[in-house]
């Protein structure tokens, strides 16, 4: 099998327990029978090759049953509920055979549990698994991909617990009868790094397993099978000569690294440089780290639009041959008929995006058949210049490259092109103050702010405030005046200053810019909005289970399932497959998908199907009723509730997965669909809850 491995993907697995015998059902003689056994012994065949399951045709007994005061230990129905488990702890291994003197076959098993143990018919030819039971393949061994080589793993969380992910095992968990742990506890290797040399999968729970050998071979003691969900990718060492810049998400999860490397770094050295109690990272330095991890992250389901100035000013203060890191956030979806056009100042930081669609497109399709029309070129100008409007950047004219690039760009997938400021030179008596929303980084407005003292002029390079005494304060003429400029120029916004006033913190930043440069001050959303909170609860389930819903503005649900063999080659695969991915696909990949999907069984799908809709559940997709909440609005959503833009909400898309009789796979996308029954106001601080029900089947 082939894996297609991202930054933190791992895959595994081995083949044990393979013994393909066919099954004859044979009816077992009575108990009332004259036989009596004539010979028992001990199985000596590999245990791997005495796994078995029940065919449901005869009950499991304390003793063979034509022995005197045999009863039954588990009936044919129990056997078979257990045969179509899916836990392999319900597997079975015979380990003993007996033979009756009419010829008739009995085998003694175990489960892997231990929970049952018995005597059961097995045909009327020794060593052979016919009648009540037959040979199972608990794991099969898939092929190794090439390019996994090329990595290296670390145990995610060591310790010693017994969850198939944390410790080694001789075998993988309960597909080897007597095969136990290689090791008890993970701890002493948390440092350890390992290869992975073999891979399979688990039949029952249809989970990925690998065989991990340690580089080191003072470690090899570890060397053993464990999940690859248990694995973690190991990062190799950092040069003296570049930064480490890890990527994660919201809860600290790595997502991807990148190395920031400068050829004339020595260790130790900082990024960038102090400037009084502040740090300044070069401009140079900033665009390239941003283009850099706009590259670690693609293809991840994340972005970084813009470093904020917070985290600029935290990489100036890193230092060479050590770590840094940068918070990133789930990247917005794009419709599988439009081309993302991400509109980029100096920094390469995203100031604004257009979504150029095409009727008719589909995903992979280029823009460009092969070169960009003129009316292509025409209609984008004209879109981008209505996006950039009073932002404090324009692009008024395409370059040969741009036309290229926007040519070769792909629906469904994004491209970036850069833009001038609108004014490109800052006077030199001039501070630029761009207000950017802290949560996307993209500037809302931007003011030139000026010296106008004739008979003192501010130089180039001069601070606008001062620093004494270790502390940065501005002029209260300079604060208030700066005050009556943002709130003119983010009127109609949606956007204001803190309270409508600079707080400390962002006194303190202005007065550390230069005049003739530009700098950043955060704004948030107007303070007329009110709070409010969103809660759902199953049309089943009593108001105890009420949960607050999550707006989120992606069309389709952010998660991703591992489907084995969608790689549409001879050989089979392994594909990271997000929905949104699944939704973007093009005729042929599609068709494709849905022919491997018609091999999966049909619990195997509904597994899939209640992952994805399990990630949807208590998310809705917010067309902007909320965003635009005031709270005038109040009293209206209170008493019109059923009638408002309240009444009904929607997940994001999911995808269902069936199949028919004749094996064909099909995909039909749903939601789940939020009805408002009650709507409440605090008349403290004016917030609003309202209450929703959903079906949960």
């Amino acid at each position: 099998m082939i894996v297609k491995l991202k930054s933190s993907i791992f895959i595994s697995a081995v083949a044990l327990g393979m013994l393909g015998v066919s099954c004859v059902s044979v009816q077992p003689a009575h108990a009332n029978s004259k036989s009596q056994i004539v010979s028992e012994h001990s199985l000596t065949s590999k245990a791997s090759k005495r796994s078995v399951t029940f065919t449901g045709t005869s009950a499991l007994y304390s003793k063979p049953r034509v022995s005197k005061g045999a009863r039954v230990v588990a009936s044919t129905s129990i056997l078979k509920g257990l045969a179509a488990s899916k836990s392999s702890s319900d597997n079975f291994a015979a380990y003993r055979q007996a033979t009756a003197k009419n010829g008739t076959v009995y085998y003694k098993v175990t489960s892997f549990d231990g929970k049952y143990r018995g005597w059961i018919y097995g045909g009327k030819k020794p060593g052979q698994f016919k009648g009540g039971l037959e040979n199972f393949t608990t794991f099969s061994q898939t092929s190794m991909p090439s390019n996994l080589s090329n990595y290296t793993f670390k145990i995610a969380a060591p310790g010693f617990q017994n969850d198939g992910k944390t410790v080694t095992y001789k075998a993988p968990l309960n597909t080897t009868y007597g095969a136990g742990k290689q090791i008890g506890d993970s701890v002493k290797y948390a440092n350890t790094t390992f290869k992975i040399d073999d891979m399979g999968t688990r039949t029952r729970e249809g989970d990925v397993w690998v065989h991990i050998s340690a580089i080191n071979s003072d470690d090899a003691r570890s060397n053993g099978w464990i999940l690859y969900k248990g694995l973690r990718q190991a990062e190799s060492p950092i040069p003296n000569n570049s930064l480490r810049i890890d990527l994660v998400d919201s809860q600290g999860n790595l997502i991807r690294y990148i190395n920031y490397t400068d050829a004339n770094a020595q260790y130790d050295q900082p990024l960038g440089v102090p400037y009084g109690t502040s740090w300044t990272l070069g401009n140079d330095d900033l665009a390239n780290i941003q283009v850099a991890v706009r590259q670690a992250l693609q293809g991840t389901g994340y972005t970084l639009d813009a470093i904020s100035a917070n985290q600029a000013g935290f990489l100036a203060q890193a230092k060479f041959g050590h770590k840094a890191s940068l918070t990133i956030k789930t990247a917005d979806s794009i419709p599988t008929n439009a081309v993302r056009i991400n509109i980029v100042n100096s920094a390469n930081a995203v100031v604004d995006t257009v979504d150029y669609a095409r009727n008719g497109a589909q995903s992979g399709q280029t823009l460009g058949t092969p070169s960009l029309s003129g009316t292509d070129q025409k209609t984008i100008l004209t879109n981008i210049s209505t996006a950039l409007k009073d932002s404090g950047y324009q692009l008024t004219d395409l370059s040969n490259d741009q036309i290229a690039d926007l040519a070769k760009a792909q629906f469904g997938g994004s491209v970036y092109l850069k833009a001038a400021n609108t004014d490109t030179t800052i006077a030199d008596n001039a501070v630029r103050i761009n207000f950017t929303d802290p949560s996307s980084g993209k500037v809302i407005k931007s003011i030139d702010y000026v010296n106008t003292d004739a008979d003192d002029p501010a130089k180039k390079g001069s601070t606008l405030g001062t620093q004494k005494a270790g502390k940065w304060s501005m002029d209260d003429n300079d604060v208030v005046e700066i005050n009556a400029l943002a709130a003119s120029a983010l009127s109609g916004t949606g956007y204001i200053l803190n309270n409508e006033h600079l707080s400390d913190d962002q006194q303190t930043t202005l007065a550390q810019a230069k005049f003739g440069s530009s700098v950043s001050v955060n704004v948030g959303k107007s303070a007329n909005s009110t709070n409010f909170a969103l809660y759902a609860t199953a049309a089943s389930d009593d108001s105890a289970n009420t949960q607050q819903l999550t707006a989120t503005s992606l069309p389709y649900v952010n998660n991703s399932w591992e489907f084995p063999d969608v790689g549409g080659s001879s050989k089979p695969t392994y594909s990271q497959l997000s929905a949104a991915a699944i939704a973007g696909m093009s005729a042929s990949n599609l068709s494709n998908f849905k022919q491997a999907l018609g091999k999966y069984s049909s619990d195997s799908l509904a597994k899939i199907n209640a992952d994805f809709k399990s990630a949807a559940e208590m998310q809705y997709v917010d067309s902007g009723q909320t965003a635009s909440l005031n709270k005038s609005d109040l009293s209206f959503v209170t008493n019109n509730l059923k009638t408002s833009s309240w009444s009904t909400l929607h997940s994001p898309k999911y995808p269902v997965f069936t199949k028919n009789g004749n094996g064909e796979a099909s995909i039909d996308w749903q939601t789940i669909t939020y009805q408002a029954k009650s709507a409440k106001q605090n008349p403290t601080d004016n917030s609003l809850a309202v209450y929703y029900t959903y079906d949960a089947q």
